[in-house]
């Protein structure tokens, strides 16, 4: 019996209207399933399935490389399986493996990474932020220098409110360069204001804090200016904060790729 042809839909305008809803990775599977014959060996439901987790996973990637490029990240292809876990460098394995699951960003939780300049600071907290974009959170990057400056350009501009509603809706910021250089009675206020703000979504949010000084450096700088913000401010970032503190000599004096190759090859040996 010839089927209806008012009823009867071609997969061809199947298609075109998974393209036109820009479903494009569904609309991919579905000509790759028809060439294969899968169409034709699987239950709609399973086609359906099948379709549907295919572009599921583009929407991922997609979000993924979106937030990845809002990040602005210093280094951005820093990845926590390049880490060098050399015994100079005194990297708590284990807590960087718990961070890597980011629930210290679920839990609103700190992370301080401190060492002298050049040790991997920077490479480490950018590694974290690519990690945490790949699994669906926001993050921003900043050195101190640009976050102030971000600051007074959004006053000038008469956007500071803005400026700060974006920061505090994003879940996971990291300030390099933390406390590098003298700041202003007005720039204390800018930090003050960040770390006590609250995202309008009630989502969780973290600071992950790079620099050179320990805390108490940090807060004396702070205290110049204003005791009680400082004591505020670094009340907010220390508290329930993980600590990570990077020793060794500076990583710009060391050939990295070399490095990694060698521990490569003694783990393959193992």
């Amino acid at each position: 019996m010839p089927r209806n042809k008012k009823s009867y839909t071609s997969l061809t305008a199947v298609i075109e209207k998974l393209e036109r809803m820009n479903l494009d990775a569904m609309a991919e599977q579905l000509k790759e399933m028809d060439k294969s014959g899968e169409l034709t060996s699987k239950s709609p439901l399973e086609v359906l399935d099948q379709l549907i987790s295919f572009q599921s996973v583009e929407n991922q990637n997609n979000t993924t490389e979106r937030y990845k490029k809002k990040a602005k990240l210093y280094s951005p292809l820093a990845d926590l399986q390049d880490l060098l876990y050399i015994p100079s460098r005194h990297i708590n394995a284990a807590l960087v493996d718990q961070l890597a699951t980011n629930q210290y960003i679920d839990n609103s939780r700190n992370v301080m990474i401190t060492s002298a300049t050049g040790c991997g600071k920077t490479f480490l907290a950018c590694a974290l932020g690519n990690n945490a974009c790949e699994h669906q959170y926001t993050v921003r990057y900043f050195t101190m220098a640009e976050l102030l400056e971000g600051f007074r350009i959004a006053e000038a501009r008469g956007k500071y409110v803005k400026f700060l509603r974006q920061l505090a809706n994003t879940y996971l910021i990291i300030i390099d360069d933390f406390l590098l250089t003298s700041v202003t009675d007005r720039d204390v206020e800018y930090l003050y204001r960040l770390v006590d703000s609250k995202p309008l979504r009630n989502h969780p949010r973290s600071f992950i804090i790079c620099s050179q000084l320990m805390k108490d450096e940090m807060y004396t700088r702070l205290g110049v200016r204003s005791t009680s913000l400082a004591d505020a401010i670094i009340n907010r970032l220390v508290s329930k904060a993980y600590d990570l503190e990077i020793q060794g000599d500076s990583m710009r004096e060391m050939d990295i790729t070399a490095e990694l190759e060698r521990i490569r090859a003694a783990q393959t040996i193992k």
